[in-house]
């Protein structure tokens, strides 16, 4: 409720899921992995959908990676790395980072470009996870120093690119 009106936000990819539930993320990927063992490096997700947001914290938990930072958009994101760049822990704080591509304040080439543009951070992978990932936003992408760019419903394959990646 907003003053005296109500105020309804939709959630375009929980819609776009339920009419299509092959788009929505594949789940059943992380079961096809096999036993894993509790990894508790930091991991910063930047995801403004919460449906997503969930899905994904909960895929990454069952994937064995417990040490999840959520945040809602890229500035969230970028203020969290800028303090522990700050105070000197950027690696206790932040390994990777996953971050979907348009969101609001800060979207998630413009956080990628932070970070790869800054001395302190630019080693940080970080994995755009996005359902806009297409040849021209992934050409956007590569320029902008991205070390893996995924389509959303491939929750397998990110487990894997962490994997690799860190």
């Amino acid at each position: 409720k907003f003053e005296d009106r109500l105020v309804i936000i939709l959630d375009f990819e929980k819609i776009v899921t339920d009419i299509s539930p092959a788009t929505g993320l594949k789940i059943e990927e992380i079961a096809e992995l096999g036993e894993r063992t509790r990894n508790n490096i930091p991991v910063l997700m930047a995801e403004d959908s919460a449906l997503l947001n969930k899905l994904i914290s909960d895929s990454l938990k069952k994937a064995g990676y417990v040490n999840l930072i959520d945040t809602v958009n890229g500035q969230e994101a970028w203020d969290y790395i800028s303090k522990a760049r700050d105070e000197g822990n950027i690696k206790d704080k932040v390994r990777i980072v996953i971050s979907d591509i348009e969101m609001p304040i800060m979207d998630g080439h413009h956080l990628l470009k932070l970070i790869k543009s800054d001395d302190k951070t630019k080693d940080i992978p970080v994995i755009i996870f996005s359902s806009l990932v297409n040849d021209e936003m992934r050409k956007k992408g590569e320029a902008l120093g991205a070390d893996a760019q995924l389509s959303k419903p491939e929750i397998g394959n990110l487990v894997r690119e962490i994997d690799k990646l860190v």
